[in-house]
């Protein structure tokens, strides 16, 4: 391909810069994804269901083009259609208008493109290619048959660009043209991986929108499969800055239903190691919309489930934290997978549940974020899904092949702490190794990079891992704490929605908990999202609850947990009980007690002792105290304080 003056520029420039970020450490903004400034309550919707390909990419090219100020479209399908609906009960949307030829949505929206892209059908590594142009040039992306009617409608004149023309005899030519022609115009806050096929296509409205650099890498099994090729995307993750997204998804499917490229592991391990992290996304998009929907929220707060009483430590008790933490990951399972399968449920409220969230859903999607805090009910609990800001593998080799690892680790974890801070979460679910606990140097990783992060109070470790059992599924770094889960999922289907099917759920997740929570008082149990709902753990829990179970939430789990230990805790109630720092412990025993505890050594100061709200229930004057009687006050969790300021936490059963 010739190469003008003006882009032999452009390369000069863009290499330049890739040379200054290999040699400096480049950090993502805490706010790491970009939202549409603004929305209108009157909007233009399309469905792209049963349609060609063509116009399904029309329909997304338009939208990212007319939504980058303001967000205009709104494309329909049945996984998503329900977030509109939810938009119009809240009386944001007020009104829409349904356009059902795409010509004339085009034509009605001509002012906001220059153009058009023709992509080759028979050569579907030019879908990428167009995506791309169609972002920096603003155009809209069509199909070759398409041709006709697209200029009968909007001018013959109309400037188009034919990709058939370029003659790419393959992937590697087209992405070679584009890293020199196109790449060096896009912004590099985040990326995109994306395949040709549906799954991809629905979220390139965002990409556009944005003009992100987006890319497809075949696997290895793959006939497209290409050395060269795969070198180049490397290239592409080692010249961008450290700790930015990664949008869409590693392994895909073509029309037939084949796995194409590369398997899920390997994809976010090869982004992790230059400092990517992955955000799960396929089958909707809509993202140049939803961002724009009550993006102006300040904060989050988890009111309800804070704000309830904790239950009393009781050692003949086993209690179990159910927990979503395998597709929370997810913004498109957020999208069309958790209020089918768990929050529409009646039952919902009713069972203790803990749901792992990305933190990138306050972005994507801060209109459902806002309903999910809204209409959250003290049994539903969040924690900040695998592993942090994005998944990513943090025990092996995230950041490793950035210029500046340590660094590089702190500020991704220093992301997430900002990022959980504004969603009020402190617990983090980390994705561990597969086959085994976790070695020497996984615990120093998390020592140094994990434990420091602000306003971090457990880790929530891996998606079942061979070794923990309720004897030893939770554990104390120094201030944080990691429960192990401990349960599995079901290797067979069970339709979330057979009713028929719900005792065999049941029993399932009931014999792993026993299995797997032999030998303790506590048992983090994840229940598989694409199976289990609020209907089916209502179950689990009533059954069980009546051979000594108790379910509870992960933060109550934790402060039970804590409890129990005598691990360092910060008591977290409606009055910010203060903390037990360790240099300044009233030491006495035993601890839980049935009623009497004893002070090594006779108390001369002063003594206060309240309950877990705060109240005063008595004040002794310090005369050679060496043992008082708290049974008399009854079962719970008492604060002893002396008046030189020695702290104690005694639990009474």
């Amino acid at each position: 391909m010739k190469i003008t003056k003006q882009t032999s520029f452009l390369l000069i420039v863009w290499l330049t810069t890739v040379a200054m970020i290999s040699k400096a450490s480049v950090s993502a903004s805490v706010n790491y994804l970009p939202q549409t400034p603004g929305y209108s309550e009157s909007v233009a919707t399309f469905s792209y269901e049963g349609v060609s390909q063509g116009v399904r990419l029309a329909a997304v090219s338009l939208q990212g083009l007319v939504n980058r100020d303001t967000a205009r479209i709104y494309l329909l399908e049945r996984q998503s259609r329900w977030l509109l609906d939810l938009y119009k009960e809240q009386g944001i949307i007020k009104n829409d208008t349904a356009y059902t030829n795409i010509y004339t949505l085009l034509k009605n929206f001509k002012r906001y493109f220059k153009g058009a892209v023709v992509f080759d059908p028979t050569k579907g590594f030019t879908v990428n290619v167009a995506s791309n142009i169609a972002g920096i040039e603003d155009r809209v992306i069509i199909s070759p048959d398409m041709l006709t009617l697209f200029k009968r409608h909007l001018g013959s004149e109309i400037d188009i660009k034919d990709l058939r023309n370029f003659n790419f005899p393959d992937a590697l030519s087209a992405y070679t043209w584009y890293e020199q022609n196109v790449l060096p115009l896009q912004s590099k806050s985040f990326l995109s991986v994306a395949d040709r096929y549906y799954m991809h296509d629905v979220y390139r409205d965002y990409l556009i929108q944005h003009k992100v650099p987006t890319f497809w890498l075949p696997g290895t099994a793959d006939a497209d499969y290409n050395t060269a090729l795969e070198s180049k995307i490397i290239n592409l993750l080692s010249t961008t800055p450290p700790n930015i997204p990664v949008l869409g998804f590693w392994p895909g499917v073509d029309d037939n239903g084949k796995s194409t490229g590369y398997e899920e592991y390997a994809g976010v391990k090869l982004a992790g190691r230059y400092g990517k992290f992955t955000l799960v996304n396929t089958w909707v998009g809509n993202y140049s919309f939803h961002t724009a929907i009550n993006n102006k929220q300040i904060s989050y707060k988890q009111t309800k489930v804070r704000a309830k009483e904790y239950k009393t430590y009781d050692p003949s008790k086993k209690y179990v934290a159910l927990i979503m933490i395998e597709s929370g990951d997810s913004p498109a399972y957020l999208q069309y997978g958790l209020n089918q399968r768990q929050w529409s449920d009646p039952y919902r409220g009713q069972v203790p549940i803990s749901y792992g969230i990305t933190p990138s859903v306050k972005y994507l999607l801060p209109g459902l974020t806002k309903y999910l805090y809204d209409t959250a009910t003290e049994n539903d609990f969040f924690f900040c899904s695998i592993s942090g800001a994005g998944y990513c593998y943090p025990f092996e080799g995230y950041c490793d092949l950035t210029v500046d690892p340590a660094k590089n680790k702190r500020d991704y974890f220093s992301i997430t702490a900002e990022n959980m801070k504004m969603l009020d979460m402190d617990m983090m679910g980390l994705y561990t190794h597969p086959g085994s606990k976790w070695t020497t140097t996984d615990k120093q990783i998390a020592k140094t990079y994990i434990e420091p992060m602000k306003g971090l109070k457990s880790i929530i470790s891996g998606m079942h891992r061979v070794g923990y059992t309720g004897a030893n599924g939770s554990e104390i770094l120094d201030s944080v704490t990691v429960h192990h889960t401990l349960t599995f999922w079901p290797m067979v289907d069970i339709p979330w929605d057979d009713t028929s099917k719900d005792e065999s759920a049941v029993n399932f997740l009931e014999n792993e908990i026993k299995t797997y929570g032999a030998g303790g008082n506590f048992i983090q149990a994840m229940f598989y999202s694409w199976i289990y709902g609020p209907r089916r753990l209502k179950q689990l829990k009533d059954k069980m609850e009546a051979q000594g179970y108790v379910f509870v939430t992960l933060n109550e789990f934790d402060y039970l947990c804590r409890v129990a230990r005598n691990w360092k805790q910060i008591v977290n109630t409606t009055t910010a009980v203060d903390t037990l720092n360790s240099e300044q412990l009233l030491q006495c025993y035993p601890n839980p007690s049935s009623g009497t505890v004893f002070f090594p050594e006779a108390l001369t100061n002063e003594l206060t002792i309240r309950d877990i709200t705060g109240k005063l229930i008595a004040s002794i004057a310090g005369e050679n105290i060496d043992k008082i009687d708290l049974g008399q006050y009854g079962k719970g969790i008492y604060f002893l304080k002396t008046t030189n300021g020695l702290t104690s936490k005694i639990v009474i059963i």
